[in-house]
């Protein structure tokens, strides 16, 4: 019976932590799967979206590895989608994971192999590391301890290189673990120590323990199992002292083989492990097997304590055998049989042989009543007439369920009917109100920008259309005073000037015009082949008289731009006319027009010798901000709408006291 009940204490242990690790892993889990979930709809469908889906999977494989799959998968089907390499390898390894834990190991390996083929493309030493060492743990888990030891080996060259401690203990492990499943425990010792060492640089204390409890099998090997305690208990502190719960669990199954029949070690073992079940998982079936397991220990070393100890631990025994017990379940006969075996053993030992044959008479009849052949035909043959009570039972129920079915169908159908069309009614209000709410929106922006075209317009107009007015009001003004002041050469000059004039203010009112037609919502400028020796010939002819301001042109020969031909007019006439205006007082005024092409640009500039523009005002010439009525003429608004119109950038170098260059750049 001790014996029977060592085994069933070891084995229960493990089940108990298990069960811990599990609900920790819930409770920490989940909370940040349904937060991820639940952005899933909003999320663009980049990398960010990826990682996502690789994450819930990530977690999801902690708590339920079933439903990891739906999202590394669809993770993967979106890194493919975009072409993200670095992503399509990280989920083929997350992949090859999950599938390789359902024991698919030939699959995974395929993951592991495409993830490993990208990675090398990439140059990412570390997820190579990681894909090598995946490979080899499958490998090793079908036996094939050479074909893992040539991906374990290749993934600690690569680890070696780039000198990376972590990632050597890592590999470290599963090559000890590779050569202790061969037998050959030199070389499992020999990789447990490099293990350990590259362990505790990297402060990877998992893998410390795993390096330790690598000790203690190559000494449980060497049948000392001493040294195999020490190494065990050192493992043990480390768990504990970090909050390891997973590799504690381990350490504790271990120490549970080495310390029986020690009871005075394994019974604060089991104290520790009924401490951590108390916190997470109380009244479980781990909760009772434990407990169970406590009073065997506890009896078994009350045999070997003197009087007065042997009291307390089988008060102790007594104690845990009755919490047991309390928490089980009353369809546990085999459990309940133990436990009256047990009381009846304890009885004996405290002098109660009364109590002890009467534990131990029912321990024998509940045997009895479960395992005779009687009972067994007996119980057949009441299973047999329930069953048949039950499928007459289930007959008629069905019949009247039916009855009610039918009656009760329409009545849901309706019901049914009346939500899907309340519920089509407000999707349908909510939708035009979202439209109707968007398209005030857009009227009102648009409403906007035309309120702020128009300040600009007329802005504008009270400025650059006031000059040639006046000029040409001057003119009419002297002709009219004194008609004999001039001789008829002079005259005539004057006539030409008075009908330059006229021309500048119609060629003004077309660009305002045209710059009128760019603030329309649907109109487009109108581009074609046009040389620059045209637009040149242009500017001279309209600006033929320039007083004391002399305008040169230089352009490689034929070279041509691809534009509209108003709109480039209109800026290069505006660009000239504020230079000339820069340059009235100016004696020996110079404007030079230069185009180039470079990298592929067409560059057009103007150059003035006038007086410059300080920098600070230089900056705020484009800016929409600029109020409209500053004296900077037409040209500076026009030119900046325009430029923007025919995908042109416009951009002012300006030195005070030496002059003003402005660019065109297509």
């Amino acid at each position: 019976m001790p014996k029977k009940l060592t085994l069933l204490k070891t084995v229960m242990t493990a089940v108990a932590v298990i069960c811990f690790l599990w609900v920790n892993a819930q409770l920490q889990g989940q909370p940040l799967i349904d937060s991820l979930v639940a952005a899933l709809p909003s999320m663009k469908e980049d990398s960010a979206k990826v990682k996502a889906y690789s994450k819930i999977s990530q977690v999801y494989y902690q708590v339920n590895i079933k439903q990891s799959f739906p999202y590394v998968k669809q993770g993967l089907e979106l890194a493919e989608k975009i072409g993200w390499k670095k992503g399509i390898a990280n989920l083929n390894n997350n992949l090859g994971l999950y599938i390789s834990d359902t024991g698919n190991y030939e699959a995974g390996n395929e993951h592991y192999k495409k993830s490993l083929e990208i990675n090398t493309e990439l140059g990412s030493a570390n997820n190579q590391i990681n894909n090598l060492n995946n490979l080899g743990r499958n490998y090793q888990a079908i036996a094939d301890y050479s074909t893992a030891a040539t991906y374990f080996f290749r993934a600690l060259a690569i680890a070696q290189e780039i000198k990376s401690d972590d990632h050597i203990s890592l590999v470290g492990t599963n090559l000890a673990a590779c050569f202790l499943n061969q037998k050959n425990f030199p070389k499992a010792k020999e990789y447990a120590d490099l293990t350990y060492l590259h362990a505790g640089r990297a402060g990877n204390f998992s893998n410390m323990v795993n390096a330790l409890m690598t000790f203690g099998t190559v000494e449980i090997a060497a049948m000392d199992t001493s040294k195999a305690r020490a190494y065990l208990e050192r493992a043990l502190a480390i768990t504990e002292e970090h909050g390891l719960y997973s590799d504690m669990a381990k350490v504790l199954l271990n120490l549970s083989v080495i310390v029986i029949p020690d009871y005075r070690r394994s019974i604060p073992l089991m104290l520790r492990v009924d401490s951590i079940i108390g916190q997470t998982s109380p009244g479980s079936e781990a909760d009772v097997i434990n407990k169970f397991n406590l009073a065997e220990n506890n009896f078994q070393l009350s045999r070997q304590a003197g009087p007065e100890e042997k009291k307390v631990l089988l008060r102790e025994s007594a104690k845990f055998l009755a919490q047991a017990k309390a928490l089980m379940l009353e369809d546990r006969p085999g459990m309940m049989a133990n436990v009256l075996l047990l009381e009846s053993d304890i009885a004996e030992d405290s002098g109660d042989f009364g109590s002890a044959l009467r534990n131990y008479r029912r321990a024998i009849a509940i045997n009895d009543s479960l395992f005779s052949q009687e009972k067994k035909n007996e119980i057949a043959e009441l299973e047999g007439k329930h069953k048949l009570t039950l499928k007459d039972n289930e007959i008629a129920i069905n019949r009247l369920m039916l009855a009610n079915q039918r009656k009760t169908q329409w009545g849901l159908i309706a019901g049914l009917g009346c939500f899907v069309i309340i519920v089509a009614l407000l999707y349908w209000q909510n939708r035009i109100r979202k439209r109707n709410n968007t398209t005030l929106m857009v009227l009102n922006q648009e409403l906007d920008e035309a309120n702020k075209v128009k300040a600009r317009f007329f802005g504008i107009l009270s400025h650059d259309l006031r000059s040639p007015v006046v000029k040409l009001m001057h003119f009419l003004e002297l002709q009219k005073e004194n008609p004999m002041l001039f001789d008829e050469k002079k005259e005539q000059d004057h006539r030409q000037k008075i009908s330059n004039s006229a021309e500048n203010l119609l060629s003004t009112m077309e660009a305002m015009l045209l710059w009128s037609k760019e603030q329309m919502e649907n109109f487009r400028p109108n581009k074609r082949q046009i040389t620059v020796d045209e637009l040149f010939s242009f500017i001279q002819n309209f600006f033929g008289d320039t007083g004391n301001v002399s305008i040169s042109y230089e352009t490689e020969p034929g070279m041509i731009v691809v534009t509209d031909e108003n709109y480039l007019r209109t800026i290069m006439q505006n660009l000239t006319s504020n230079a000339i205006t820069a340059l009235k007082n100016k004696p020996g005024g110079q404007i030079h027009w230069k185009a180039k092409q470079e990298g592929g640009q067409v560059i057009l500039s103007v150059t003035d010798n006038g007086p410059g523009i300080p920098a600070d005002k230089a900056n705020k010439l484009f800016e929409q901000s600029v109020s409209s009525n500053e004296r900077t003429g037409l040209g500076l608004h026009l030119v900046r709408d325009l430029a923007k119109a025919i995908s042109y950038r416009i951009s002012v170098d300006s030195q005070p006291g030496v002059g003003s260059t402005f660019t065109l750049s297509s």
